[in-house]
């Protein structure tokens, strides 16, 4: 009697063994990975829209404001930034907009781990600051009706920046984070953290 070549029964559910272990090691990675991925190309859809609405409002010699909005779609939460044209607090059809990659929020308030104002080289705004840029294509905040570059808050005032804090999940490896920064003279940059340490 000749024997058969081929996979025993044992050899086969050892090889089906070995591929879910890689498996169940790999799609956690995988899921970092995009989601890193998004984070990112949130903090780059980000600074070009800032870089946007600089832009147009030195070219409209105007004073614009970046807006916020939710956004549901297929059961998940979308954050949208705009500017807003006219003024009145809502997205409308034909202004400049990007919506965050999903999984990626914008973050205010507490629990960030702020950039330290040495390398952004400027005393940011609050994160909860309306941002705007002035008719110069500086950052500016709302004082007494006029949109100032220069923050009357505090003991000294300091020159108008701001930084825009975005936050997405990896799972196990904790959170990731990106940012971008507007310094007073409407100089860009995105942030990468890393270790602990904000570079850009």
């Amino acid at each position: 009697m000749r024997s058969q070549s081929g996979f025993t029964l044992p050899e086969l559910l050892i090889v089906v063994a070995i591929g879910m272990i890689l498996a169940t090691m790999t799609i956690p990675l995988f899921s970092t990975a995009v989601n890193q991925y998004r984070l990112r190309s949130s903090a780059v859809d980000l600074d070009g829209l800032l870089q946007r609405a600089r832009t147009r409002a030195v070219r409209d010699n105007r004073t614009y404001t970046i807006q916020t909005a939710l956004l549901v779609q297929g059961g998940f939460t979308y954050t949208q930034v705009y500017l807003d044209l006219n003024g009145n607090q809502a997205l409308d059809p034909g202004e400049p907009s990007i919506q965050l990659q999903r999984n990626v929020t914008l973050v205010t308030g507490g629990g960030i781990p702020a950039i330290p104002n040495a390398p952004l080289e400027f005393t940011p705004q609050a994160t909860t600051a309306q941002v705007n840029f002035s008719a110069r294509g500086t950052p500016c905040v709302f004082v007494g009706g006029f949109c100032s570059s220069w923050d009357s808050a505090g003991a000294a005032p300091n020159q108008v920046g701001f930084v825009f804090y975005l936050r997405a999940p990896l799972g196990v490896a904790g959170t990731s984070w990106s940012a971008v920064s507007i310094g007073p003279s409407g100089r860009f940059r995105a942030w990468s953290y890393d270790s602990n340490v904000w570079s850009y």
